[in-house]
């Protein structure tokens, strides 16, 4: 009697077709997942940046206050009362591309010396081009949380 081993080459298009739906179902998914993961992680780099400018204000650091500078694909921490680009103690940071970020105070936030209070109040607000956004706010007394 003879016995066939093995698969047919219907049963193996069909195992490659199932697997190729599969895929092309889990990509979304996964960019989906990608952007939110910047999106977040960008969100705690503004917020923990701001609060380094911060405490180098209070600590006097240079015996000078600082700042962030804000760009729609970037954020930079300064030195000083106002933002100079050309300044060798500025620290540049690239957002991701599909990322942008906006206040609604202005291009710059300075925090006083030892008392660290912003020299302006309101929001930063980083979103995606797919729709979605994180929000950080900072009340007069320097108070910056996450939303």
């Amino acid at each position: 009697m003879y016995t066939n081993k093995g698969f047919t080459f219907v049963e193996v298009l069909l195992v490659i077709a199932i697997l190729g739906v599969l895929v092309g179902l889990a990509i979304p998914f996964y960019q989906s997942f990608q952007v939110s993961s910047q999106l977040d992680n960008t969100t705690q780099e503004v917020a923990q940046t701001l609060r380094r400018a911060q405490a180098r204000s209070m600590a006097s650091e240079y015996f000078s206050p600082f700042g962030l500078h804000f760009e729609s694909q970037k954020f930079v921490l300064f030195r000083g009362d106002t933002y100079i680009e050309s300044d060798p103690f500025n620290e540049p940071v690239e957002v991701p591309g599909i990322l942008s970020v906006s206040s609604v105070f202005g291009p710059d936030i300075v925090f006083s010396r030892v008392e660290g209070r912003p020299d302006v109040i309101g929001s930063v607000t980083i979103s995606t081009t797919y729709g979605k956004s994180r929000t950080i706010n900072i009340n007069e007394l320097g108070v910056i949380n996450v939303l």
